[in-house]
Parts: structure tokens; C-alpha cells; sequence
């Protein structure tokens, strides 16, 4: 079949527009503000990354996988030196500590000796952050230079503070002691010179703990990094000094900068000519034959000497500074006293007729058996960053067996909080067995990460509780964390206003947890508290926790002194004790009224199981001590914290202009009976300059170990907050993107005449781009391959 064709026209090639190269360039051009908008964001997010962070890394089991601190981790002010691996440093001062502790009676006498070595060639003052135990009375400080011993004297804070600057800037040796915390203090030491080494003493007592027959006494070495919630603002010091701290302060902090020490693995610290270091002695004379003499975290020696007396010591000379040393010791079934009843004379020329005693009773210890009540309980875990490591192992395992404890007629709840918080169950739910496997396998799956958030999670659990038509339901909370946070404040005032009717139980987790805290945060919880350091306590502690729990409490305890004698005792109102607690006080007499034959009987009652009991003691046939000077200290130190309770309790002045009386009555305490506390220093001063005013002095904290178990935190603010690093870049980024916008409104004719002269320039932005990959290599840490190493080199 014949078809038609029909051809197009044909045009002639010299009419046609043809693409040339001009056209494929436009045509396929990219469009060069996304890509820079695109270069600039990602720097700018790994820069804020590098600066505001610190790489999370797992404790190692050797120092192979222990991180030294890098020129990015360093805090404001830092002098740091060149270590042997490339791009690592090494701190300026060398840190040693010495304990000597001497034990009379219930009390602790402690001489700590902290020698600082300065290993640079520069002038340096040393900046450390210095943990003490929650019941700590200081009472001393001397600086020791050879043989020659400058004694500190206690000062109002800011004159101290005063008095520290003007010596360091015109070359004088120097020292200064603050409280930031009942259990936190800050040492400084100015002009120390190249290669010198300065020690500085610190003396405090400590009350002995009494708990389920077994006397024990608790000596931190570090700090669990504490998590510092709010907004930064501006420091509130009217005398400024360098806290090299890594957080800013803030709203709910404001002396965040105060208690946020450079963090450093022990394994690092140890390279350097074996820093941190500390050596343990103790005379152990309090007169009773011992069955048992232990420390659950380092191994210790004793020896015994005549009229039952101990001296006891490391076994391998000196441990690390990376968790707290406890010793424990038991006497002796058929000597173990019902009472102890201690009293001294004031050493206070002001006041001669003053003196003080100290009591320690054990209610009946009969084997009681009540009825066992229901109970409902609340189990808060903390799963924040720094609890990651150990810490996390032992909560875990101590939740595990707090829940096989419950019955069918119990209800339970578990929380878990780190930057949020969630509850296993919407309220408590009965604890039958297909309820307590579900909350076994939810609590195995927890993991550490995040802030520590603990103020919404402790409104929640405070607000668990059912209709009050439950019935005899006894409510309970538990709360197992390490405590490290920095608004301890704001979370006493919570438990304090939404208690109600619930007792409150902490458990601190982890080598060295926030004492304070955890015993404070009981005492307003009506509770008890219990301290686990290794994964092997938890089954003996939670076991002992337990026992406290379901038994019977000793309830209306009150205290009968003679008729005419003026005492002023502490605490003011008994707590109720439970299984295995000793009654404990502190008491002021005026007049000379102890140890003769008017003295009369101190009687002291309280209810066990519905049952009355009353146990007297004689203070006519009490030995006075003439000599002592502790139970004294002990006693301001009782009536500070007591006032320091009605503060919190009140809440700030309505008008700051006002004076504050309580504050007045804490500052003349502390100045009277030369204690350090919130209000006092101690400063002691060289009178001689030592450093010419021609060199320069350097500031250079002195890091404190990582805790033995823990994972290297990320210091870093909840997401509200920003630092000035951060800051900074944010401002640059800002500017760049400014200048980026206007270059794009110029129009088109202005980006073809720049991509012409780009040209000549390509080959330099690739060879830049190159040199930035390289430099953030070595910068920032890759993640993935620390992750890979943790999960194949190492047993978590």
C-alpha cells in the first residue's frame, strides 16, 4: 500500500539558535547561597558542639581508653601543659593529700593536708574544689611552707575575699577556705612559685554514724559533676575571683560557677608524677573491744594496742582520689553500750561557765512484731548522664530487688527522670505478679542520658497518692540517685510543702554521691537513707532498707532535763527513728550544771509498737572534760544548720534592704566558735611578698577526679540556656548569613560577574574546605568509632 510522506520544512542551519556552552553553564548552574547557607549552619553546629561539650567517654578498665583534657575542654583561665599523646594537656598543679584522723569518743577529729606543687615555670594560684563530708565543722586552717605555719582565721566572706585578692596581687602567699555547700568547699592558694610546693591543712570534726549496731565514718575524695538547671545569669560576687568553673551561673543556680570543678579521669591525673594521691591514718580509741573492722571500698591494715585501742591504714600505702573511703567497725556483742553521754567545758574565754554534751541512745531492741500494714510506694530512679557507668547498674539492681519485696495487698509506681520524666503506671497499681514482671522488664531496658531534671519528677511522685478512703494504706517513697544537682534548695522547699503524709527514703547510688542531699532530703521526708558505693552492697543495703521499712518506728520521743537547769539542745524536735537508729542530741548547759551532785537525771521517752518506754541517765557521775573543744564546735554547727532550715523554710526577704536576723545570728556563730560557713571564710595571710611585681601570676584549677565507675559527663546547660562560647559563634554566624542576604539582593547581573571572578579562586576554597575537614578531624571526636571501641573493647 502506496502511503504519502511528508517532510518538514527544512530550515537552514544559518537561521537556527543553537545551546552553546553559555547555555549549558546557566542551565545546569546550582545555586551557590544554599550550599554556603548549608556550610555555614553544619560549622557552625559542630563548632558549638566542640566548645559546649565534652566527649562522653566510658571509664576503662585500663588507662589506655582514659582521656586526658584537650585544649577545648579547658576552662576560662586554664594553664594547661603539653602531654605525650598529640593534641592532649596535662594540669599545671600537682595535688597529694594526707588524712590523719584521730576518734575519741562519738566524734572524728580530721587533719586533711592537701599539698599543691606547681610544675610550670610561672607564678600560679591553685583553685580546687574540695568535697567534705555533709556533718562537717570546720574549724582550722594553716598554711604549712617548710617549717614554717601561717594559721587562717575566720573572717565575714566577703572581707576574707577582700583580704585574699589584695595579698595575691601584691605577691603575698595566701589562702582562703569557702563553704559553697555543707559539702562542698573551694581552697585556693595564691603565689605559689615554679617548682614549689605549698600544703594546706584543713581541720574539722565529724559525728561518728550509728546504724544496726556498727559505728562508720565516710572521708570523700571527689564529686559527682552536678547538673545546673536554669537560665545563666550575671555573678552575684562583689569580689571577683576566677572560679574556673564549667557552668555559668544561673536563676535556679546562682553559684553554679562555684561548684562546677574541671573533671579529669584518675588515670590521667596519675601520668603526672602521680597526682592525686591520698594517704589515710586513723587512731581508733574510743575504749570498746571490736569483733569487726572494715572498709567496703579500699583494703585497709590495723593493728591492735593496749585499752582497746586501733591503728588502722591503707594497705598499699595510698589510693586514688576517685571515691569516698568508708570505714566501718562493730563492737563487741557483750560491750556494746545501751547509752553514751559525752561532756566537755567550753574553751571559749567569753563564756566560762558553759559546757556541752553529746548523747547517744539505743531504744529497746526487742523483737517486736505489728501488723504488717499495706503500703503503697513509689520508686523514683534517676537516669541522667551522671548516672551512666555503674552508677546506673546499681540503681537498677536495687530497684530489681525492691520490687521481688512487695506483696499482692501492696500498690506500687516507678518514675524515671533525666532531662523529662515518666511514670511506669499513670497512678500506683496493685502488685500483682503480671504487674511486677511488665515494671521488671521496663526497669532492665533504663539507661543513662541527660540532665538530671529531678524538681518535676519529685512533684510527681509527692502527688501519687490515692483517695484518703485507701484506708491504714502507708505511703512511701523511694528515691534512688546519686543527687547530683546544683539547686538542692528549690528541691527541699518541694518536699517540704508536698509531703502530706508520705515518708520519703533516698538511696545514694555511685563512688561518691551528693551527701547533703541525700541526708538532708530525708530528714524533711521523715525518712532514712542508705549510701551504696558497689554493686556488691546492694543486696545487704536494700536488704537493710528493707528491714527499716517494715518495721515498727520509735515514735514520740521526747527529752526531760532536771528542773532549773538552762539548756539550749539539737534538734529542737526528735525525729522518729527507725530499726537499728540511735537517739541522738547536742545540748548547750549553762552554769556549770553537769558533774556535780545537784545535777539531777536526764530522761529520755518514747513510743515503740503502742508500747511506752523511759530510759534515765545521771549527769552528777558525768566526767567533765576541761581539755575538749569538739563537742562545742559540734554544737554551733547543729544550731547553724538549724537556722540555716528556718532561711529555706521563710523563704528571701520581702525587702532586701532589711537586715536579716537569722543571717546575724548564723554570722556571729560561726565567728564566735571560728567555723567556716555559708556567711565566714578563712583567709590566711604571709605578711612578707614573696613574687616580684615584675612576673606575672597565673590561675589554674586543680581538676578532681572522675568517680571510680562513671562515665565522663558532657558539661553542658539544659536546653534553655547558652554559653558565651556559644554565644560568640551564634554572633558570627549571624553576621555571615547578614552578608550572605545582601550579597543575594544585588540581583542577577552582580552573581554572573562574581562567578566570573570566582574562578581564579576555585582551587583555593577546595584546598581551604580540605584544611577545615583535617582541623575538625582532629578537633572533634568521631563518636562512631569511640562507640565500636567501647562496644568491643571493653566490659560495661
Amino acid at each position: 500500500m502506496n502511503r504519502p510522506f511528508f517532510h518538514p520544512p527544512r530550515i537552514p542551519r544559518e537561521l537556527l539558535i543553537l545551546p552553546n556552552d553559555e547555555y549549558y553553564r546557566r542551565r545546569y548552574r546550582k545555586s551557590r547561597t544554599g550550599s554556603w547557607l548549608l556550610l555555614v549552619v553544619t560549622v557552625f553546629a559542630v563548632l558549638v558542639a566542640a566548645v559546649g561539650a565534652r566527649a562522653q567517654t566510658p571509664d576503662a578498665q585500663g588507662a589506655a581508653l582514659a582521656e586526658s583534657v584537650g585544649m577545648d575542654e579547658a576552662g576560662s583561665g586554664d594553664l594547661l601543659f603539653r602531654g605525650s599523646e598529640p593534641g592532649r594537656y596535662i594540669p599545671a598543679i600537682h595535688l597529694g593529700t594526707e588524712a590523719d584522723i584521730r576518734v575519741r569518743g562519738l566524734v572524728a577529729e580530721v587533719n586533711l593536708a592537701q599539698r599543691f606543687r606547681n610544675t610550670s615555670n610561672d607564678w600560679q594560684e591553685a583553685v580546687y574544689v574540695l568535697p567534705l563530708p555533709e556533718n562537717a565543722a570546720v574549724n582550722g586552717m594553716e598554711i604549712v611552707i617548710g617549717e614554717r605555719r601561717i594559721v587562717g582565721k575566720v573572717r565575714e566572706r566577703e572581707e576574707a575575699r577582700a583580704v585574699y585578692k589584695k595579698a595575691l596581687q601584691e605577691g603575698k602567699r595566701a589562702a582562703l577556705l569557702e563553704q559553697q555547700r555543707p559539702n562542698l568547699f573551694t581552697s585556693r592558694v595564691a603565689n605559689i612559685a615554679p617548682g614549689e610546693e605549698i600544703s594546706v591543712e584543713v581541720r574539722y570534726l565529724q559525728t561518728l554514724r550509728f546504724d544496726s549496731g556498727q559505728f562508720s565514718l565516710r572521708l570523700p575524695s571527689t564529686l559527682t559533676p552536678r547538673y545546673m538547671p536554669g537560665a545563666p545569669v550575671a555573678s552575684t560576687q562583689s569580689v571577683a575571683l576566677n572560679s574556673h568553673g564549667w557552668s555559668l551561673p544561673t536563676d535556679q543556680v546562682p553559684d553554679a560557677d562555684l561548684i562546677s570543678p574541671v573533671m579529669m579521669p584518675h588515670a590521667e591525673l596519675a601520668s603526672h608524677q602521680g597526682s592525686h594521691q591520698m594517704e589515710i591514718r586513723i587512731d581508733l580509741g574510743m575504749g570498746l573491744p571490736l569483733a569487726d573492722i572494715h572498709s567496703p571500698y579500699h583494703e585497709v591494715r590495723f593493728r591492735r594496742e593496749e585499752n582497746n585501742h586501733y591503728r588502722i591504714g591503707l594497705k598499699n600505702g595510698s589510693v586514688p582520689m576517685d571515691r569516698d573511703f568508708a570505714l566501718f567497725w562493730r563492737p563487741q556483742a557483750s560491750s556494746m553500750p545501751s547509752a553514751a553521754l559525752f561532756a566537755e567545758q567550753t574553751a571559749m574565754p567569753a563564756e566560762p561557765g558553759a559546757q556541752y554534751v553529746q548523747l547517744l541512745l539505743l531504744p529497746p531492741q526487742e523483737n517486736l512484731t505489728a501488723r504488717k500494714l499495706p503500703r503503697e510506694v513509689v520508686y523514683v530512679v534517676d537516669t541522667s548522664g551522671s548516672m551512666g557507668g555503674n552508677s546506673i547498674r546499681q540503681a537498677k539492681e536495687s530497684l530489681l530487688l525492691a520490687l521481688s519485696r512487695l506483696t499482692q495487698m501492696d500498690r506500687f509506681n516507678i518514675i524515671e527522670f533525666n532531662s523529662n520524666h515518666r511514670s511506669f503506671f499513670p497512678r500506683p497499681a496493685a502488685a500483682t505478679p503480671d504487674n511486677i514482671q511488665r515494671a521488671r522488664s521496663w526497669v532492665e531496658s533504663l539507661q543513662a542520658r541527660g540532665g538530671t531534671e529531678m524538681a518535676p519528677a519529685l512533684k510527681e511522685a509527692l502527688s501519687q497518692q490515692l483517695d484518703q478512703q485507701v484506708g491504714e494504706l502507708v505511703r512511701q517513697v523511694v528515691f534512688i540517685t546519686d543527687g547530683s544537682v546544683g539547686n538542692e534548695r528549690a528541691l527541699f522547699e518541694i518536699i517540704r510543702q508536698r509531703l502530706g503524709e508520705t515518708r520519703l527514703f533516698t538511696v545514694g547510688i555511685g563512688s561518691a554521691p551528693n551527701s547533703f542531699f541525700m541526708t538532708k532530703a530525708a530528714q524533711y521526708g521523715r525518712g532514712s537513707f542508705v549510701q551504696i558505693g558497689d554493686l556488691a552492697e546492694v543486696q545487704s543495703k536494700m536488704g537493710a532498707l528493707f528491714e527499716k521499712l517494715e518495721s515498727p518506728l520509735v515514735t514520740d520521743l521526747q527529752v526531760q532535763w532536771p528542773q532549773g537547769i538552762k539548756v539550749e539542745s539539737y534538734p529542737k524536735r526528735l525525729p522518729d527513728l527507725y530499726r537499728g537508729e540511735p537517739v541522738r542530741l547536742v545540748a548547750r548547759v549553762d552554769g556549770n550544771a553537769l558533774g556535780n551532785s545537784a545535777s539531777g537525771d536526764l530522761v529520755v521517752s518514747g513510743r515503740l509498737a503502742g508500747k511506752r518506754f523511759t530510759r534515765s541517765l545521771s549527769l552528777s557521775q558525768l566526767v567533765v572534760d576541761e581539755s575538749g573543744k569538739g563537742i562545742g564546735s559540734l554544737w554551733a554547727r547543729e544550731k547553724i544548720a538549724a537556722l540555716r532550715d528556718q532561711q529555706r523554710e521563710r523563704g528571701p526577704l520581702s525587702d532586701p534592704e532589711m537586715g536579716d536576723p537569722l543571717r546575724e545570728n548564723i554570722l556571729g556563730l560561726a565567728l564566735g566558735y571560728q567555723l567556716a560557713s555559708p556567711y565566714t571564710s578563712f583567709v590566711a595571710v604571709e605578711e612578707t611578698p614573696v613574687r616580684p611585681q615584675s612576673e606575672s601570676l597565673k590561675s589554674s584549677p586543680v581538676p578532681n577526679a572522675v568517680a571510680k565507675g562513671q562515665v565522663m559527663q558532657s558539661f553542658t546547660y539544659p536546653s534553655t540556656a547558652t554559653g558565651a562560647y556559644a554565644q560568640m559563634i551564634l554572633a558570627a554566624v549571624l553576621l555571615a548569613l547578614g552578608g550572605l542576604m545582601r550579597f543575594a539582593q544585588r540581583g542577577p547581573k552582580s552573581a554572573v560577574k562574581m562567578v566570573r571572578c570566582r574562578r581564579p579562586l576555585r582551587r583555593w576554597k577546595a584546598a581551604a574546605e580540605r584544611a577545615l575537614r583535617r582541623w575538625l578531624r582532629g578537633v572533634i571526636p568521631d563518636m562512631r568509632r569511640r562507640s565500636h571501641a567501647a562496644r568491643s573493647g571493653m566490659s560495661l
